[in-house]
């Protein structure tokens, strides 16, 4: 008799997908919210200085989380021809690891710049990192019945973390919440954030410790080609492999440039806002509650549309989409224009996370699903390396005090005002370039996209 499929109100389910919400409260206001603006707006540090730390935790996730995501499927032990595996290990290593460092940049000195950089670059390392590890436990609490249900109830679960979790966050910034005092809370600007957001990260974070428990495997023969070796030619053999199917190289490639710019208007547009809309953190805070909405909005709707026309169609409009909105952005001065664009760009966000994987899936042979959705996984991360680096490199270029020896104002005739938003324009507009890019190299990936029952 089959087994029935877990009920996803299940104690394990609930744990795995609160992991999502947890780290989610980590991204929202570490990367997107507070960390880049304290450095960059409060502290007076360039852009640059973030750029170069973000990108070298995400180059060396990119180039050691294959080997240890080999490692954590290794048998941790046998019995009767079935092994556990070490994948709670790990993400609990790399939990703490995140949680701890956030606390210890929390705790230096802000004038010791290098050793705030360094162990943010840390955290970041460790929260990417965790994200194989909890992506890899969804085997153990999930079927093949219900695995895309309880993937989907994650996703909903990370959502709303992001949101509560700026809620949650707000009031130890401002001491209040969207104007209203609280008593009993001083506002400590900015970096008062770090330390709630590590103990909300550690707390929703803990049951799926307790709750879950990994699925025994059958037995994996050791053999002499094991280790880091291993690790990496199973990478370069994915690679390889990617020749045999048609487009399916190419799409990785221009969703490369994608995720690379997605990846750096995240982490760099509270900067954005504060610098050049001069947006306080109600506001901002505010700002990116509607973007999430919107994003769950355009996640469903944008996904329904991929089924009925075909994924390759509505990608290549939804990266088109973006390609405009960051051209308005960079060159309006509207509030209002603003917040629409705001919506615009959480729909397309969760627009292109939503079509992107059912593309790949039309791209890749039912049998080789896991090998390259696992060579997705580290394209995506090493795309958040060049963007910020784009980002960082403009900005330092085109600022006013740097260019060519002289000021903007003066080269341009510009007044300073303007002088000083004029870097931060050009940074957005080459995000637009990197978008068009892949979108060009997108272009010829194979359309194969109709409805099953057409």
């Amino acid at each position: 008799m089959p087994k029935k499929p877990r009920d996803i109100l299940r104690p394990d389910v609930i744990a795995w997908a609160l992991y999502d919400f947890a780290n989610t409260i980590y991204s929202m206001n570490i990367l997107s919210l507070y960390f880049a603006a304290w450095l960059v707006v409060e502290m007076g540090y360039k852009d640059i200085h973030y750029s170069l730390a973000y990108s070298a935790s995400m180059l060396l996730a990119a180039i050691l989380m294959p080997a240890l995501g080999y490692f954590s499927d290794r048998p941790s032990g046998s019995a009767g021809g079935w092994t556990s595996q070490r994948k709670l290990l790990f993400l609990l290593i790399f939990t703490a690891g995140a949680i701890l460092s956030v606390i210890v940049f929390a705790a230096i000195p802000s004038g010791f710049m290098i050793g705030v950089l360094l162990f943010f670059g840390l955290s970041n390392f460790f929260f990417e990192g965790g994200i194989v590890f909890y992506n890899a436990l969804l085997d153990s609490v999930s079927t093949k019945q219900n695995v895309g249900k309880i993937s989907g109830f994650g996703v909903a679960l990370g959502y709303l973390g992001s949101i509560v979790g700026m809620i949650l966050i707000l009031p130890f910034v401002t001491g209040g919440f969207f104007g209203l005092d609280i008593s009993f809370i001083e506002g400590g600007g900015k970096q008062a954030a770090f330390i709630p957001t590590a103990i909300f990260f550690a707390l929703f974070a803990l049951p799926i410790f307790i709750f879950v428990r990994e699925k025994p495997v059958a037995n994996i023969q050791k053999n002499g080609n094991g280790g880091l070796k291993a690790a990496y030619k199973s990478v370069w053999q994915s690679l390889k492999a990617t020749e045999k199917y048609p487009g399916l190289l190419r799409f990785l490639i221009s969703d490369y440039f994608f995720e690379d710019a997605i990846a750096t208007v995240i982490i760099f547009m509270a900067v954005f806002t504060e610098r050049v809309l001069g947006l306080t953190d109600d506001a901002r805070t505010l700002f990116f509650i509607v973007s999430t909405v919107f994003a769950v909005i355009g996640a469903y709707i944008l996904g329904r549309l991929a089924d009925i026309f075909s994924p390759k169609k509505i990608l290549f409009a939804i990266v088109s989409c973006w390609i405009a909105v960051l051209i308005v952005f960079a060159v309006n001065d509207q509030m209002i224009v603003f917040w629409i664009l705001g919506s615009l760009v959480g729909i397309l966000l969760g627009g292109v996370w939503a079509v992107s994987r059912p593309l790949l899936i039309q791209l890749t042979p039912p049998e080789k699903l896991g090998e390259f959705f696992g060579l997705f996984s580290l394209s995506g991360r090493a795309a958040a390396v060049i963007g910020p680096l784009v980002w960082g490199a403009v900005v330092y270029l085109f600022s006013s005090d740097q260019f060519l020896g002289k000021s903007l104002s003066e080269i341009l005739n510009l007044d300073q005002d303007s002088a000083e938003k004029l870097p931060y324009r050009l940074a957005v507009i080459g995000l637009a370039l990197l978008m068009a890019l892949g979108l060009y190299i997108f272009r010829k990936v194979p359309d194969k996209g109709k409805r099953i029952n057409e």
